[in-house]
């Protein structure tokens, strides 16, 4: 990993969420975002977790077939996690390269579904599921965090556009 410290620079607005009707938009800017790319075999989600360790706090989320995003929320020592993974998966540190979009409320589902096609019903979707996707024309993933709550990452030269159109599909909530 890199021996030189990235200046944080969040691409989104930092501070209290936005909130709009019942539905909160919010920029998270602190923890770790890590992809991880499965070495050649058959790596699964069960196997990376393993290898990690200690998961209290950390989010495996899905991306494709053998790929994920490794989702801390707090700082996380990535030269360790990368050790211990160094056997089943590439580690790339996209902290700095994507943003994360959290949205939560009674109506998320509604105003997700204006954006993409993914079913999104509890028995397709459950908690800690996550998916690529599209939200309009922008290229995100998708996971559901908890009951009313998903969060999305997505390159952050394309942040800024997203929040925008998140706040356009949650206006007829506001």
């Amino acid at each position: 990993m890199t021996k030189f410290e990235l200046i944080r620079r969040p691409a989104l607005r930092v501070g209290e969420p936005k909130v709009l009707g019942n539905l909160a938009l919010e920029a998270v800017t602190d923890g770790v975002i890590l992809q991880l790319l499965a070495r050649p075999g058959a790596v699964t989600e069960a196997g990376i977790l393993a290898a990690i360790g200690q998961t209290e706090g950390l989010s495996l989320r899905n991306s494709g077939p053998g790929q994920w995003f490794l989702v801390a929320g707090s700082a996380l020592d990535v030269d360790v996690v990368a050790d211990r993974l160094a056997t089943v998966a590439y580690l790339v540190d996209q902290t700095h390269g994507r943003s994360r979009i959290r949205i939560r409320g009674p109506q998320v589902r509604q105003l997700l579904a204006k954006g993409t096609g993914v079913d999104l019903h509890d028995d397709q979707f459950p908690i800690n599921h996550a998916v690529m996707t599209l939200i309009g024309h922008i290229g995100a993933n998708l996971a559901r965090t908890s009951e009313d709550c998903y969060e999305l990452l997505v390159l952050r030269g394309f942040a800024d556009s997203l929040w925008h159109e998140l706040e356009i599909m949650a206006a007829e909530f506001a």
